[in-house]
């Protein structure tokens, strides 16, 4: 692939600038002596150990040794020990084709980034310009739409239905580009799509899964079109059934898939872990951005999730897997019995198939915005999101709204649906 077309005009940029490079060489020439860097002194450092406790009772050390070696900073890739991980996860998942391909940009590689947000937004930066299109899911992650606008770039959604991402309207966008982008442009120039961003598993806010065979039809449109496709998972392991769709990733046979994995839901929100992957000529300027941003992520981010990794081995990875799996499924199962209960002929919709979301559409009204009235919300006390937040058209209304159903406790959501339900039937405007 020629990845000349994608890289942005900001990617010259992303160059590390020369204390970066000299540090890193003399780490590759050994016996070096290295005075380039502005280190503080590892005498300075507070810190000398840790340990975390996990909630089976598993104690994870990080000795003197260690703190040693991962108070200064680091690459902005990451831990090579944990980047073997990520190798190891991947190759279990989802097998690249492009894992150990001939070293021609197209080639597999990963790098740790700062969530899977920070992630996208140094991706952002190394392959959008002005007035770029990219493709989105039609309801999409708001983060994800500032993002895009914060490039001076603009997005259009592409339908979903029960079964993720529909391929027809995709390649109808993409024929009848000219005509479309019309409205679009507002006296710009828009530039033709070459990026789509999707959410295929436990999509943010549908909870739909993209099918197997639809993924297929996708990457083919992407190769007639010559797209890059950023698969943005953060809910990969979240799915509820026995075996795991397939990825775009594992379809990948160009090195046109950029592939996004989050620990937020794995492990812990806070801790900003989680990783990209996918063709190093992509990965490499991305890698120059926070090179020059956030420099590394968090040491203790990283080492904390080395050691828990190394802790689990991969069998003990599939069965975390496994556990939240079983644990979210749960949830849903406990909320969708209670909107049965409470909210049926109120509103319609389909049973999630994997993540923390389900997504209600509110019957007899077409606009669900009453339901962020911050007086109503006060008097009702129940919150949640209406659908207009997530669309990539903002000049429509929307009878949806996403609840979300990983945190709230059962007791509370007990409380919460009817109240839910007492809220939409006093307020809802009728259609006439």
């Amino acid at each position: 692939m020629d990845y000349k077309r994608f890289l942005s005009n900001f990617s010259e940029a992303s160059e590390l600038y020369m204390i970066r490079k000299m540090v890193y060489l003399s780490w590759s020439v050994p016996g070096s002596v290295e005075i380039a860097s502005g280190m503080p002194n590892p005498e300075t450092v507070p810190f000398s150990s840790a340990t975390f406790k996990c909630k089976d009772g598993t104690e994870l050390h990080v000795d003197e040794d260690t703190m040693r070696k991962i108070t200064p900073y680091q690459r902005p890739r990451g831990m090579d020990d944990l980047l073997k991980w990520i190798s190891v996860i991947h190759k279990d998942f989802h097998n690249p084709p492009k894992m150990g391909a001939a070293k021609d940009g197209s080639q597999w590689g990963a790098s740790v980034c700062p969530g899977a947000l920070g992630g996208m937004d140094f991706l952002f930066q190394a392959i959008l310009k002005e007035n770029d299109v990219v493709l989105l899911d039609e309801f999409a992650f708001g983060g994800t739409k500032k993002l895009i606008r914060k490039m001076k770039s603009v997005y259009l959604g592409v339908p979903i239905d029960e079964e993720g991402l529909v391929p027809e309207k995709l390649r109808d966008i993409l024929n009848r580009w000219e005509e479309l982008s019309a409205p679009i442009a507002n006296g710009r120039k828009m530039n033709k799509p070459k990026v789509l961003v999707t959410t295929p598993v436990g999509q943010n806010p549908t909870g739909v899964n993209t099918t197997r065979e639809r993924k297929q039809e996708i990457y083919k449109i992407a190769q007639e079109y010559d797209l890059l496709i950023v698969e943005d998972d953060p809910y990969y392991y979240l799915q509820y059934g026995k075996t795991y769709i397939p990825s775009y990733q594992s379809l990948d046979v160009d090195g046109r898939v950029i592939r996004l994995d989050s620990m937020s839901k794995f492990m812990i929100p806070s801790m900003r872990l989680g990783w990209m992957t996918g063709p190093e000529a992509i990965l490499e300027r991305v890698i120059g951005f926070m090179g020059c941003s956030c420099m590394s992520l968090s040491c203790f981010s990283e080492i904390a999730t080395l050691k828990y990794f190394d802790s689990l081995g991969l069998e003990g990875f599939r069965n975390r897997a496994k556990y939240l799996s079983d644990f979210y499924k749960e949830r849903r199962d406990m909320v969708e019995g209670l909107v049965k209960t409470h909210l049926r002929g109120i509103v319609s919709w389909t049973t999630p198939t994997a993540g923390m979301y389900i997504w209600l559409n509110l019957l007899n009204t077409d606009d669900s915005m009453f339901l962020a009235d911050e007086e109503l919300c006060r008097k009702y006390k129940v919150f949640v999101v209406p659908g207009i937040d997530f669309a990539c058209d903002s000049s429509k209304t929307y009878s949806q709204v996403r609840l979300c159903f990983a945190r709230t406790t059962q007791a509370d959501f007990e409380k919460g649906i009817p109240l839910l339900a007492r809220f939409i039937t006093e307020n809802i405007t009728r259609k006439v």
